[in-house]
């Protein structure tokens, strides 16, 4: 009887065309797998009557849009399944289960995945190390303080924060998150790089310290796996990000300053504190306000505030009207906390519980939390059931924002407080307990939000503000901050690795609490707190998004804002330089949104055959244009930088460095007193500049007085004699109108010849409400050479007048030309003629 069954079944597997899966089943385990047509492989490891059961049922995780297969050539060879695509071989051993990856391109293997089950019933999957030297990804941890260097093999071990997975862990003197991701990116050298996406949101520990490497999943009747191979590191990234979803692009304004406490007690304290820095000549954009906005908390009560979501207007009077002065006279955004947790005192906790909308205990009854009762005594809400969500978002959020409130700050949500037998209404079918929701609790949050305004149509951007998440988490409009983090430079550090990490797992608006939230765990000299508060304020100043400084000021003890603590002059200007490249990071942020790119991205981009560049945390690509280093040192007045292989400027002060990978030592932190990170542009860079001055306030670069937005487009270009571009994106910077293509883009170039210097503003493409039709260009170029001419579209350009227009020399190694109004949607070409002498 088995010849007979085997031999149809040789005639069926030889050499078909299709996008059947491979399947095969061991004793009690059984696998399938198969090639996508977005590029990946994907497969399900199940036991039992699992096996039974949907390979790959709804993903919180992944896009149902990506999961087309792909039509293929398959066969079958002695015990094993072959299926073929242009790139790739994929062969299943029917008798291990294990999965084998051959690139056809490169003609070898890339790698062996094994899924089994462990000890304890943990589902396992062993990965062959080959030839990889790099891991980056798998989400937030900051496994040493101190320490902004190393890569997951470095490591050699990533675990859980808990047993459920996602936690606030110690961190002496603070808090820091650690959140998965489970997407794993392996480079080595002669070795394709590859990525594995591991659909499974129970809690994963990960061990790189032997061959193979393994991780044990602690959860769920299957182990659906992606596996992705691609030709660098950025090609991967944009594959995950196409998985999984592409951020959306909050408000321009979340690209500023904002400034948050816990807590601003009234409308007079955070007033004091806008007013004071707008009067300070500093830029600010926002104000995010802790729990006391609805009312404070009441320790160990039944009636705390927590979970009421209105306004406490005996201290916060009138709050529509005041969100509406603040946003038309000082261009000042708003954002509010908000947490999952309902005081059971409050009405609300009686209206969800009789909608069934709080996490339930066995009995049916709510959950009563009373275990850490900081902040009360109370129930949750089920952010897995999707009718609790729409409920609370139109009962509660929808006014807010209807009244003008900018973005969410959602905290807690590890979650921070909960039952462990603590009934939900599951995102799967079954999965109720506590342990199948935890990783997913922030994340469908999340979702709730953003499917709230979508339900009510409203055209501003959602924001949210979060302590945890997951995957997709950047779909529905959702950043992350670091956590609680001390005041302490060596938790910078370690910031600075895991922001690495997390750019990698998909999370471009990734932030600290800037000059770290307790403030009691500093550990130096009081009067030293200014120097460590002006080193990270000029840190996150370049790669924090939002820019954010927050502590525990509960006590109105401290100072928080950048006018009132630390070097105040140094602070300033790296304010400044943040909103000088806000029209470059907005730009950025398009193409995170169209293509999956970073915004910030690992210094590894800059060339993953460097091995000097493997694992460093310190320094950073922002774009692929400017390279930043960050200094955790508290005293040092220099810091060594290392400058990947290239040609490049320093961005100040446009001294050109030619590099073949190689250390600068001792290039100084101070200019003209002013303390300033390294920061580099690449020789060919065009950088999109807004103009800031005393007068303007926001990153629209708006004066106080006027709701118009400037139109100059002023652009830095470092020349260099290979012809490069950039594209600017444009729109109205508020709206959602840009998903649906209500966008200008510039395409600008640039080419240095020996005697020449082009550049190029292409007609604008397409079109948003408010586009300007016709604009001032001012061009800053790095430039030593002595000009002869400048041209424009044919025309001589005469030497800079009393009015600012024409050309001039700003410094020796600075050209500025200043033209007027242009039409956007006409070719411009700017022409620099160099003296005779600069044709040797």
């Amino acid at each position: 009887m088995k010849i007979y069954w085997i031999a149809p079944l040789l005639l069926l597997w030889a050499g078909t065309a299709a996008a059947s899966p491979l399947s095969a089943r061991h004793g009690a385990e059984c696998l399938t797998a198969e090639l996508l047509e977005s590029g990946w492989l994907r497969a399900s490891y199940r036991t039992g009557a699992a096996c039974e059961q949907a390979a790959f049922p709804a993903s919180p995780y992944v896009l149902d849009a990506t999961q087309k297969p792909l039509k293929t050539e398959s066969r079958r060879e002695s015990g094993k399944q072959i299926s073929e695509s242009k790139r790739l071989r994929m062969t299943l051993d029917e008798a291990s289960l294990c999965l084998t990856l051959y690139d056809k391109a490169k003609q070898h293997e890339v790698s062996q995945f094994c899924p089994g089950t462990g000890e304890q019933g943990w589902l396992t999957l062993a990965m062959a190390k080959g030839n990889t030297q790099q891991l980056y990804g798998l989400g937030q941890s900051h496994p040493a303080p101190g320490i902004s260097d190393g890569d997951w093999l470095q490591r050699g071990k990533r675990v859980a924060g808990s047993q459920y997975g996602n936690q606030m862990v110690d961190a002496p003197g603070g808090l820091v998150g650690n959140t998965q991701f489970p997407i794993l990116y392996a480079l080595g050298k002669d070795a394709t790089p590859w990525a594995l996406f591991l659909d499974n949101s129970y809690p994963q520990n990960w061990d790189f310290q032997h061959d193979p490497f393994k991780v044990g999943v602690n959860g769920g009747d299957d182990l659906r796996f992606y596996v992705r191979v691609g030709d660098s590191l950025a090609d991967l990234r944009r594959g995950y990000m196409q998985l999984v979803g592409k951020p959306l692009i909050p408000n321009r304004k979340l690209f500023g300053l904002w400034m948050s406490e816990f807590g601003y007690d009234d409308w007079a304290e955070l007033d004091g504190v806008s007013q004071s820095l707008q009067k300070n000549a500093f830029p600010l954009d926002g104000m995010v306000m802790d729990l006391q906005w609805f009312g404070g908390i009441r320790d160990n009560s039944d009636n705390s505030s927590m979970g009421k979501l209105a306004w406490d207007e005996s201290h916060f009077p009138e709050p529509a009207a005041k969100l509406k002065q603040l946003a038309q006279e000082q261009h000042l955004g708003v954002m509010l906390i908000e947490e999952s947790y309902i005081s059971k005192g409050l009405p609300e906790h009686q209206k969800l519980h009789d909608k069934g909308f709080l996490v339930k205990q066995p009995d049916g009854q709510p959950v009563y939390l009373a275990k850490k009762p900081w902040w009360g005594k109370g129930g949750m809400l089920d952010w897995s059931n999707p009718a609790a969500g729409a409920f609370w978002h139109d009962w509660k959020r929808q006014p807010l924002v209807d009244m003008g409130v900018m973005g969410h700050w959602t905290d807690l949500g590890e979650p921070m407080d909960f039952a462990a037998d603590g009934v939900y209404h599951g995102f799967s079918p079954g999965k109720t307990r506590h342990a199948d929701v935890h990783n997913l609790y922030n994340l469908l949050w999340h979702r709730s939000i953003f499917d709230g305004y979508q339900r009510n149509h409203h055209e501003q951007r959602p924001f949210m503000l979060s302590r945890a998440g997951g995957a997709g988490m950047q779909r529905y409009g959702a950043g992350m901050w670091s956590g609680d983090i001390p005041a302490r430079l060596k938790n910078l550090a370690s910031h600075l690795n895991a922001q690495m990490h997390m750019s990698l797992s998909g999370v471009d608006y990734f932030g600290s609490d800037t000059g770290g939230f307790y403030r009691n765990s500093f550990d130096g000299k009081p009067e030293d707190y200014d120097q460590l508060y002006t080193r990270w304020f000029a840190v996150s100043a370049l790669i924090d998004l939002p820019l954010r400084p927050h502590a525990d000021n509960v006590c109105n003890c401290y100072q928080t804002a950048p006018d009132k603590v630390g070097d105040i002059a140094s602070n300033r200007a790296n304010t400044r330089l943040r909103y000088e490249l806000i029209p470059y990071y907005y730009a950025l942020a398009h193409r995170a949104y169209r293509q999956g790119d970073p915004i910030i991205a690992p210094v590894i981009y800059a060339d993953e055959a460097d091995p000097t560049l493997r694992g460093m945390g310190a320094q950073k690509l922002i774009g692929d244009s400017l390279l930043a280093a960050l200094e955790t040192r508290s005293d040092s007045k220099t810091m060594p930088v290392y400058l990947p292989k290239g040609e490049w400027f320093d961005y100040h002060s446009h001294a050109w460095q030619s590099s073949k990978g190689e250390w600068l030592e001792d290039v100084p932190l101070f200019h003209d007193k002013l303390y300033h990170l390294p920061l580099y542009a690449r020789a060919g860079a065009i950088i999109p500049l807004l103009e800031v001055g005393d007068s303007s306030v926001d990153a629209f670069g708006r004066k106080p007085d006027s709701m118009e937005k400037p139109a100059l487009l002023k652009l830095k270009v470092f020349p260099h004699h290979q012809a490069s571009a950039f594209t600017l994106y444009e729109d109205d910077g508020e709206t959602t109108a840009y998903t649906q293509g209500k966008v200008r883009t510039t395409r600008i170039r640039q080419q240095r010849d020996a005697d020449l210097q082009h550049v190029w503003i292409e007609a604008a493409q397409g079109d948003y409400q408010g586009a300007p039709a016709q604009r001032e260009v001012q061009l800053v170029l790095a430039e030593i050479a002595q000009v002869a001419a400048v041209l424009v579209d044919g025309k001589p350009v005469p030497a800079a007048d009393k009015s600012g227009f024409g050309w001039q020399r700003s410094n020796s190694n600075t050209l500025s030309v200043r033209l007027p109004a242009l039409a956007a949607k006409q070719a411009h070409h700017i022409e620099i003629r160099y003296g005779a002498q600069e044709k040797k």
